[in-house]
Order: C-alpha cells, then sequence, then structure tokens
C-alpha cells in the first residue's frame, strides 16, 4: 500500500491555481492506488515555526532536548513514511512561500535526512515526488524550469530524492486567457504519470 504525502503552501485556500491542480492530483492519485494511504501537511493553515539557535543546537546534539526537535522529528517521520510527496507551491516575490521554507529547514537535518559534511548523501531514499508550481510571470532556463522548480529540486536531491515530475502553470498573470489551458495541459500530464 503506497503513501502519499500532500504538502500545501499558498497563502490561498480558495482560488489557487496549485491548490486546485493539487486536488485534482490527489483525485487521479486516489484512482491510481485506490488502497493508498494520504497523508496532507498544509505548511500555510499550520504554519511551521523558523528554525532558532535552540533548535539548532539540538539538531546537532547527541542528546537534544525533546522539545526543541520534537515538530522536526514529527515531519521527518512523515517523509520516511511515505513513498511519494507532491508538493504544490506558488512563486512569491521570485522564491517559495516562507512557510515551505520554514518546513525545509526543519527536516533537512544531519544524520536524520542526509550525511556527511563534504560529501553529501541523501538518506530519503527510493521515493518519487511530484512539484505543483504556478507563478505569474514567465522565467525558465535552459531547462526549461522554472525558479520554484529549481530551488526545490535542489532541496529535495539534497535529502536524496532525485526522481521527481514538475507540472508547471506559468505566466498565470502574463497570459490570463489561457490559464484554463495551461490547467488543461498539465492535468493530462499529471494522467500520464500516474497510469
Amino acid at each position: 500500500m503506497k503513501t502519499l504525502l500532500r504538502i500545501d503552501s499558498s497563502l490561498r485556500t480558495e482560488n489557487s491555481y496549485s491548490r486546485t491542480l493539487g486536488d485534482y492530483f490527489i483525485q487521479q492519485w486516489k484512482l491510481s492506488n485506490p488502497d493508498g494511504n494520504i497523508l496532507e501537511r498544509d505548511v500555510n493553515r499550520n504554519l511551521i515555526p523558523h528554525i532558532t539557535q535552540q533548535t539548532l543546537d539540538a539538531f546537532f546534539s547527541e542528546n537534544p532536548d525533546k522539545q526543541n526537535i520534537g515538530l522536526s522529528d514529527e515531519l521527518i517521520d512523515e517523509l520516511y513514511r511515505s513513498n511519494e510527496i507532491l508538493i504544490t507551491c506558488p512563486m512569491y516575490n521570485y522564491g517559495i512561500p516562507s512557510s515551505l521554507k520554514a518546513y525545509f529547514d526543519t527536516v533537512i537535518r544531519t544524520k536524520k535526512t542526509f550525511t556527511g559534511n563534504t560529501s553529501l548523501k541523501g538518506l530519503l531514499i527510493n521515493k518519487k515526488a511530484y512539484i505543483i508550481s504556478s507563478m505569474g510571470e514567465i522565467s525558465l532556463d535552459a531547462q526549461n524550469r522554472n525558479p520554484l522548480e529549481n530551488y526545490l529540486t535542489l532541496l529535495l536531491n539534497h535529502v536524496g530524492i532525485t526522481d521527481i515530475c514538475y507540472f508547471p502553470l506559468n505566466g498565470t498573470v502574463v497570459d490570463e486567457a489561457r490559464n484554463t489551458e495551461k490547467i488543461t495541459l498539465q492535468q493530462s500530464e499529471i494522467l500520464k504519470q500516474l497510469n
């Protein structure tokens, strides 16, 4: 039985492109995995606090204070229990939402999700990730990936997740008339990936 962890980060709880496409993904995933389990983590509705000096010290301590690492342990456990991870992410001020950054700061932890100092090795292996990103303006690199996809790929690779599928909704403000067409195109891509 597969387990999917869905991580939402849009400030919008309604009329969010990333959440809407995420909902479609979940519908199709359930059809492909009728016995599957879905964990949901909404980092906007349930904010992850930014890490503090005490938290960082606990990350590197041999006998950490559980109060400082309890949330980190919980979030990391969700990742380990999941076979697949869906991240829905809009772009704010040229980057990911600060709530999603706080999430990754909390789960990227030495000896828990990666090891090594000079040669890093991610520990979350044999997992697949899906990134649904939305951005108002179009800004793609040579691989046709947007800045959100590039940054999230770096973070996921750091913890050992290298099998990643992308479902971008680029230029939602620049070309609003085509947004329905873009969503339909990505829905087709989701169907291809899940079937």
